[in-house]
């Protein structure tokens, strides 16, 4: 398991004494206090020296809550005709000149089929930034 997702020593789930949060990708603590914070308090203390706003709270509250919702029942606009997604960063057409989310049709154009629905997912990730590495030729 990994070490942020592991429950406290008395066998209880950890929660995050501020904001309440049940999961975090890296638990941390409060220095003078120790005790047990998300990661998104914790690099708020960490970063500001004081706790973090209500208003953040709440904001990330919503996001999961429209993460959760059936939230491409509510939108209108353009639909993937394969995963019926309305949430996209770029709209693409299929060689039969089908309308296709980025994520179906660069599935489409890099595998030649169809990209399976288990990979769908409500937020759009952003791509990865790796650095260059260093191959020491000048």
């Amino acid at each position: 398991p990994k070490r942020g997702r592991r429950p406290s020593s008395n066998g209880l789930p950890k929660i995050c004494y501020h904001c309440h949060a049940a999961s975090t990708p890296l638990w941390r603590r409060e220095p003078l206090t120790l005790r047990t914070l998300c990661n998104a308090c914790g690099l708020y203390l960490q970063q500001r020296n004081k706790l973090r706003p209500q208003e953040l709270i709440d904001a990330d509250a919503e996001d999961n809550d429209l993460e959760n919702s059936d939230e491409d029942a509510e939108q209108t606009g353009p639909q993937c005709t394969h995963c019926h997604t309305r949430n996209t960063s770029v709209w693409r057409r299929s060689k039969t000149g089908a309308q296709l989310c980025n994520a179906c049709g660069v599935y489409v154009r890099l595998r030649g089929k169809d990209r399976p629905l288990s990979l769908k997912r409500k937020k759009i990730k952003p791509r990865t930034k790796h650095a260059k590495p260093i191959t020491g030729k000048d």
